[in-house]
């Protein structure tokens, strides 16, 4: 655990020191980019060079059968993506949101289409990341305190902005949220693949969403939230509403097995 993290560390700031003088970007933002391509680096060190394991025993294991990947990924995907659409058509029903489709249409399209396998990408190795190695070696310890600084450090990576304002704290706890929906997803199945298809699907919307919508008053945020998504009450709810389901989801689909994850991981 020590060993990943001095070496998402010092790869993050090895990169974002040779970047930055040639960004037009903020060093936080720079920063937030190179840490997550330190972590992919990180992980593959960790996991193939150091510990000569597979990605299987982190959470990708079984992908077919009544409780395999397969179809844990695609509750995932409709998950999340049903959830946006749900939130666009209450903004859309009362007002708070309008249609306002950015003129830049080459943009809206290459952003439709590219960020596809974007999404996809990103959802594995940030779900391998958090709540692959970063959640199920802190479950050593405790499993609240795991879930807890998980969700922690997925809230801090993905915060827009480094200042501390109400607009940034509504976002950490939003964020927060999320990880801990994230990490309850892995405790339920004890694979990543349920956390990876709602968190793609979470990500490709909001993406979307950015060049489609836009807010009626803005002054709301605190209760609509933003492009974000997560940092208004409105996408609180719907984090918990998330949450509900996916414990409603896996007790009645009965894919809940953590003897077959443990045995797996230790292979």
């Amino acid at each position: 655990m020590g060993r990943f993290g001095l070496s998402v560390l010092l790869i993050s700031l090895l990169l974002a020191a040779l970047v930055a003088p040639w960004a037009s970007l903020s060093w936080w933002k720079v920063l937030r980019r190179c840490v997550s391509i330190a972590a992919a680096l990180s992980l593959w060190l960790c996991i193939r060079k150091f510990e000569g394991r597979s990605f299987r025993a982190y959470g990708l294991g079984a992908w077919r059968g009544p409780g395999g990947g397969k179809r844990q990924l695609l509750f995932g995907l409709m998950l999340g993506l049903g959830t946006l659409g749900l939130m666009l058509g209450v903004g859309l029903a009362g007002g708070a949101v309008r249609f306002e489709v950015t003129p830049d249409r080459v943009r809206l399209w290459w952003t439709v289409l590219g960020f596809v396998p974007v999404a996809a990408l990103v959802s594995v190795l940030e779900e391998l990341v958090f709540r692959g190695v970063l959640l199920q070696r802190l479950m050593a310890c405790s499993t609240p305190l795991a879930v807890g600084l998980s969700s922690a450090c997925y809230a801090l990576v993905h915060l827009k902005a480094p200042e501390l304002t109400a607009e940034t704290a509504r976002e950490l706890g939003g964020l927060f949220l999320l990880g801990v929906v994230l990490a309850a997803s892995y405790l339920r199945t004890r694979q990543l693949y349920l956390a990876i298809g709602l968190h793609a699907g979470l990500a490709y919307g909001a993406r979307i969403n950015k060049l489609v919508i836009a807010f009626a008053d803005p002054s709301d945020g605190w209760l609509t939230g933003t492009t974000r998504i997560v940092d208004g009450m409105v996408g609180w709810a719907a984090l918990a509403g998330i949450g509900g389901c996916v414990l409603w989801w896996t007790r009645r689909r009965g894919v809940t097995d953590p003897g077959r994850a443990l045995s797996s991981a230790r292979r």
